[in-house]
């Protein structure tokens, strides 16, 4: 490792503590990119390359797209209507999910 990717070392002073950061050290934490290591099921990596061959998109913002809707949608629900909604899915019929969710009125 070269000597300029080393991370810098507190000096011991309280400017050092207090001051922030500069901007271009900031980084927004949506914007960061983190390693990730998924293990699914052959069946899901199906699905994921159907999506990805329909929409044309990178595997990882579809997988970010899903999480980001479990997340939410768990949170608006609450854990008894997402978990319904959960069974739902997992019959993997469309008609019946599409029934569903009319009773949501969305």
């Amino acid at each position: 490792m070269s000597k300029d990717k080393l991370p810098r070392l507190f000096d011991g002073s309280i400017d050092e503590l207090t001051k922030p950061k500069p901007k271009a050290e900031r980084k927004s934490l949506k914007k960061e990119k983190m390693q990730k290591t998924l293990y699914i099921s052959r069946d899901m990596n199906r699905k994921l390359i159907e999506l990805y061959a329909e929409e044309g998109r990178r595997q990882s913002a579809i997988v970010e797209d899903a999480v980001n809707l479990y997340y939410y949608l768990r949170m608006a629900l609450g854990e008894k209507k997402f978990g319904e909604l959960l069974s739902a899915v997992k019959r993997e019929d469309p008609e019946f999910l599409r029934e569903y969710l009319s009773k949501f009125r969305l």
